[in-house]
């Protein structure tokens, strides 16, 4: 998992390469693998100081999502006590590296996300590839969580209360040049000489102690206000969090307290403090919701739901698109594909032409309409606007082939394809409306003949942004109400649920 070189200074360079993976995350064994690589520089009078960078392309990507989802069911049984000493691991592991004797120099060579820039903050110093598509940020905020391995603690003290706080709240990334500006590097060098200029620094440390004051530009925290409701409430608000956004995603609330109440703590003491609202996160189902259906799930769907093979599109033929259904015109400028202008085509169509010549005929529609039915035979694709998490484009009634180059379509709109067996837009029919409502319409495309995976009705849901990401979508957040819901089912109602809650449970183990 980490290849090391010792160079005869004493520079020992560390390069993470997680072995059948095109990136690097944090896992359990590249845990293991890093305290192996800690033990070595502390024992080995031969080593000096440690670079660390990566075997691939981007350096670390955050933690492994699989492994976070596997914390949030153990948070089901597992004792606070359990819970802390198993999330808390890697935060413990970056305040050990950090204070080392012997100082480790973060060479970022690519993408350095959540616990990947956590890591690089824990370094004695820092430098980046000098290259602007090279994201840098703490995600977490959008899975329902919050930096759990001092990335809390250390950007405040970095970047300042203000700066820091935009970039946990947000969870935007930032490029090299801006993270140098903040003070999260020192510097940005071309990629061919980043190894070579981290070596230098790395040189330049040895036999120097550690000083926070140094290291941190903020250090003091004069700026940060004492806790309380109050407080976090405007914070919240000064970075463009509505009070009911606020309310129903608890990370906010946790990453602003974990800021303020670890400020002008030692890091070992305040990175405590960001487990406990780390773990506050691990006990309320949303993070889980979140983590399931906004990732695990919809990696799962874009994989199964991708076009077949031979669902090659040779020609896009437009017919004319009016008013209502501009975004499809404005989807179809960016899409890297021949396109023909076909007055002949009745309005508001796609003529899809395969490498066989042949044609597939489709009506567009977009999400913001009213629910619309498949007529004169074609196909529906329901363009959703572009979210957050992504987008959708809905194929309703779309059989064989013809579902085959939709689905083609859909990735070059980058968009997930979602297919449902007509006769109408479900995501049409769920926009807008409560969430009882909602689940009760899911329940009844979920039982149909063909319908494909629930979990992704629920993936579709969240993406298209027709059901908050806090539910997890529409059907998990029916099997969290069902004690209360089911009760009071029709009969028509009660036996769709009969038929889908095993596929339920078994999702919800």
């Amino acid at each position: 998992m980490i290849s090391t070189t010792l160079d005869a200074d004493g520079v020992l360079v560390a390069r993470i390469d997680m072995p059948g993976r095109t990136m690097n995350v944090f896992s359990a064994d590249l845990m293991d693998a890093l305290d192996v690589l800690m033990d070595r520089v502390d024992r080995e009078d031969a080593v000096r100081s440690v670079v660390v960078t990566s075997g691939k392309a981007s350096f670390l990507v955050g933690a492994d999502l699989a492994m976070v989802r596997g914390y949030t069911k153990r948070a089901k049984t597992a004792t606070h006590t359990q819970m802390f000493d198993l999330c808390g691991r890697l935060g413990r592991q970056f305040v050990r590296l950090e204070a080392c004797a012997k100082p480790w120099v973060a060479a970022v060579n690519g993408i350095a996300l959540g616990g990947g820039l956590e890591l690089a903050l824990a370094c004695r110093e820092r430098i980046v590839a000098d290259d602007p598509r090279i994201q840098l940020g703490t995600p977490e905020v959008r899975w329902g969580l919050l930096p759990g391995a001092g990335g809390t603690q250390r950007l405040p003290r970095m970047a300042g209360f203000e700066a820091g706080l935009g970039l946990l709240l947000t969870g935007r990334s930032i490029t090299p040049g801006d993270a140098v500006r903040l003070g999260l590097f020192a510097r940005a060098v071309p990629a061919a000489r980043l190894v070579d200029e981290a070596r230098v620094v790395a040189r330049a440390l040895h036999g120097k102690r550690l000083d926070m004051g140094s290291k941190y530009a903020q250090l003091p925290q004069t700026d940060v206000p004492p806790p309380s409701a109050v407080a976090a409430n405007a914070i919240a608000t000064r970075h463009g969090v509505g009070e009911e956004t606020f309310r129903q995603y608890p990370a906010y609330g946790a990453i602003i307290d974990s800021v303020i109440e670890g400020a002008r703590l030692p890091l070992a003491e305040a990175n405590a403090i960001e487990m406990k609202h780390f773990l506050r996160l691990m006990f309320d189902p949303v993070a889980g919701n979140m983590v399931r259906t906004l990732f695990l799930e919809r990696l799962r769907a874009e994989h199964d739901l991708g076009a077949p093979a031979g669902s090659d599109i040779e020609c896009i033929g437009v017919g004319p698109i009016g008013a209502p259904r501009l975004a499809w015109a404005d989807a179809l400028a960016n899409v890297k594909l021949a396109q023909v202008a076909d007055a002949s085509l009745p309005a508001d169509t796609l003529e899809l032409i395969d490498r066989q010549g042949r044609r597939h005929r489709v009506a567009l529609r977009v999400l913001d309409e009213a629910p619309s039915v498949a007529t004169d035979g074609l196909p529906l694709a329901v363009l959703a606007p572009a979210g957050p998490y992504g987008r959708v484009l809905e194929i309703v009634d779309a059989e064989g082939a013809t579902a085959g180059m939709l689905a083609a379509l859909a990735l070059r709109l980058r968009a997930l394809p979602w297919h449902v067996q007509g006769p109408q837009s479900v995501m049409q029919q769920m926009r807008g409306q409560p969430l009882l409502s909602q689940a009760m319409i899911a329940l009844a495309c979920a039982v149909r003949p063909a319908a494909g995976d629930p979990a992704f009705l629920d993936v579709a849901a969240c993406l298209a942004g027709v059901s908050p990401a806090w539910t997890g979508g529409p059907l998990t957040w029916l099997w969290a109400e069902r004690g209360n819901l089911v009760p009071q089912f029709d009969a028509v109602t009660l036996q769709a649920w009969n038929k889908l809650e095993p596929q339920l449970r078994d999702a919800f183990a």
